[in-house]
């Protein structure tokens, strides 16, 4: 099972889909945004993400502002959204320059108004956040456009989740569907990010499964590409110390070029469900300790007392009980002078 997203094939077979969170952190600049576009196609991630709402839309004004915002005085929520709001037009030119630059152009689409737009400019998936997981009003608004659907599983419980997987379901879109555990604080404790769900999710719904993390540092992810998760998102700046309340939380250009090489060495570390002697391990075959005999006289029935296990070379008899029911009990055909590695043709 794969879930296509642009040019991608996204699934078990499949590398993982790694995507840059730029969100608001371009600060409603274009140059930056450009900028940002530039060292996400440097650093190797398959997707930008930014974040598309109309404040009015999502926000009533008297909303309580979240524990991680709260530093922020003098500004309601409202307010500090409203001057975060970006301008449709440019994130029409975003997505017209993640074209140019190929990578794949991806945007939160928080609410109706914002959905069409982003359908309108050829978004090829749907992000979801974590508040909206259980605003079916919008999922299922987003369900009907047939695109694929990222949602993020933030501040819920499996009841909730199971919840909207039956809404995507009802609407014949599971096969669209991808789930990501999240933690929905900023920065995210490592100790609740709860991994393990991820392989639950995998086999209560049957539906991919990703990582969107908001740690940091690389141990989630990675540890989440281990458990199976086939999408990574991760928040994305060009400078921690540029204004805004998500630059601290996300990762440089540097960083994030060093996560992606640690995923897709993971990825290789993977390896597949066979247990066999790799092409590596094959020039260390004589470690591996063999059958040897002690001095003995020929005609001697072999005991277990005489028999050990030494390393040798590679072509020697492995210890393993049915070698060794097949030596005991025989006769030796020679004399051994010296303790020796065993071979077939002493008895």
């Amino acid at each position: 099972m794969f879930i296509k997203i642009g040019n991608k094939k996204i699934g078990k077979n499949y590398p993982v889909f790694i995507i840059a969170e730029a969100g608001i952190n371009y600060n409603n600049n274009l140059r930056l945004a450009y900028k940002m576009v530039d060292n996400a196609v440097a650093a190797k991630a398959d997707a930008i993400k930014f974040q598309t709402f109309v404040t009015e839309d999502i926000q009533l004004k008297n909303s309580t502002k979240p524990k991680y915002q709260r530093k922020i005085k003098n500004k309601t929520y409202f307010q500090i959204l409203k001057e975060n709001e970006p301008l449709f037009d440019d994130h029409a030119r975003i997505a017209k320059y993640c074209k140019k630059k190929k990578i794949i152009f991806l945007s939160t689409a928080a609410d109706k108004r914002s959905a069409d737009f982003l359908e309108k400019i050829g978004v090829p998936a749907f992000k979801i956040g974590a508040l909206d997981l259980s605003n079916h009003i919008l999922l299922e608004y987003l369900a009907k456009k047939r695109k694929p659907l990222l949602i993020s599983t933030g501040i819920s419980t499996m009841k909730l989740v199971s919840s909207t997987v039956n809404l995507i379901k009802k609407h014949k879109m599971k096969n669209n569907l991808i789930l990501l555990q999240t933690n929905s604080d900023y920065p995210s404790p490592n100790e609740d990010v709860n991994l393990r769900v991820i392989p639950e999710y995998k086999k209560k719904f049957n539906v991919l499964v990703g990582l969107s993390d908001h740690t940091q540092d690389h141990t989630a992810c990675l540890g989440a590409v281990a458990l199976g998760a086939c999408v990574l998102e991760k928040h994305f700046t060009l400078n921690k110390k540029l204004p805004g309340v998500d630059q601290k939380i996300s990762l440089e250009p540097h960083e994030f070029k060093e996560l992606v090489e640690k995923v897709r060495l993971m990825e290789k570390s993977l390896g597949s469900n066979k247990k066999f002697v790799t092409k590596s391990e094959k020039e260390n075959l004589s470690m591996r300790k063999k059958l040897v005999i002690k001095p003995s006289q020929k005609g001697t029935i072999i005991t277990l007392d005489l028999l050990d296990a030494k390393r040798g070379n590679k072509e020697g008899i492995l210890p393993i009980e049915e070698n060794i029911e097949k030596i005991l009990r025989r006769k030796l055909r020679k004399n051994i002078l010296k303790e020796k590695q065993f071979s077939w043709d002493m008895i």
